[in-house]
């Protein structure tokens, strides 16, 4: 499924739940005591984290870490919020351990939206010998226009960033050269998520100004705004850690026809850093403009899904939100099923 499909199918599930939102009540939301964000973890306790989970790869093993980190999130949510950060570190620390793409990958597991394989590919494509070939052939090994193919090609994405020092004009050129829009389309998906996740300090991009978060998406090819639009939200809440309503009031300011994939990522950020408290993210997403309420809806359950590693998990989120979102719940599970089938 290429980028363009992707959108296409998110514009879909937010047409599918028009009619549901003007019956919305969202005042019982409002009151609810569930209506509070999870905390980030602080820098001294994300170190930490990172530096407990790498010490049992060294130890043991991958898959130990990974299930262990899982185990942990489930009742830490400051934890939670770092996921996918930490199964890059762990991703790292795994390739450094076995100096073998192949013994590394063996361990892939799917949580936290796969950041244990972008991890690999980062550190793979960091030491790899013939770097051309490896991009060209990473993910050869994961069957065509399906889950695990757009997260390797996205994880390839990641990786560019992390070869070219944050050269984001230079990774996406080097997406282009794939054969096909799909590979073409996922590979951007990651770079652009890299550049608005950089590491200010650690791993630094020249392509974030503090003064416009949407840059530099003004300024890129009409094909690839959509990504870039898409991700901007993440470095918005790092600039505003979660100032979830001032996000989508921002997202007002996007070019006209990206404000709302703006919001549907608004409501993917919420979810992923709130995933054991739904009704918060449904809820920010309510309190957007009524334009913005279905993307929002829709990111969220992508996220979910993309978290999962499966749909089947988000029909039960479904039943969980209020009445008039169900309806694009279940198309956007419905849209994305197909990435899933064997």
């Amino acid at each position: 499924m290429s980028m363009r499909h992707f959108f296409f199918l998110l514009l879909l599930s937010i047409f599918a739940g028009i009619a549901g939102v003007a019956a919305y009540q969202d005042s019982a939301l409002r009151n609810s005591r569930m209506l509070q964000p999870a905390q980030p973890l602080s820098r001294e306790a994300y170190i930490n984290a990172r530096d407990f989970f790498v010490a049992i790869v060294n130890n043991q093993d991958p898959k130990i870490a990974l299930q262990q980190l899982q185990e942990q999130t489930t009742t830490d949510d400051s934890l939670l919020r770092s996921c996918h950060v930490l199964t890059h570190d762990i991703g790292h620390a795994a390739h450094e351990k076995y100096k073998d793409f192949a013994a590394a990958i063996s361990y892939q597991n799917d949580i936290c939206n796969s950041g244990y394989l972008h991890g690999v590919i980062e550190s793979h494509f960091s030491t790899s010998a013939d770097f051309s070939q490896a991009v060209k052939t990473v993910c050869d090994k994961y069957p065509g226009e399906k889950f695990l193919s757009w997260e390797c090609y996205h994880g390839v994405g990641h990786g560019l960033m992390f070869y070219t020092d944050n050269d984001l004009p230079r990774s996406l050129a080097l997406c282009d050269a794939y054969d096909t829009d799909f590979a073409k389309g996922n590979c951007a998906n990651g770079v652009f998520m890299e550049n608005f996740n950089s590491d200010a300090k650690m791993h630094p991009s020249k392509f974030l100004n503090p003064d416009d978060p949407f840059y530099p998406c003004r300024e890129q090819k009409q094909n690839q705004k959509g990504n870039c639009y898409f991700y901007a939200p993440e470095y918005y809440l790092h600039l505003h850690p979660n100032d979830y309503a001032g996000a989508l009031g921002w997202c007002k300011t996007a070019e006209l026809p990206f404000r709302q994939t703006c919001a549907a990522n608004v409501g993917g950020n919420t979810m992923i850093q709130n995933i054991h408290n739904p009704k918060f993210a449904e809820a920010v997403c309510m309190a957007g403009s009524p334009e913005q309420k279905i993307p929002c809806i829709g990111g969220m359950v992508m996220l979910f899904i993309n978290h999962h590693g499966s749909p089947e998990p988000a029909r039960a989120l479904c039943e969980r939100l209020e009445t008039a979102n169900r309806p694009t719940c279940y198309a956007t599970i419905e849209q994305n099923a197909p990435l899933f089938e064997k």
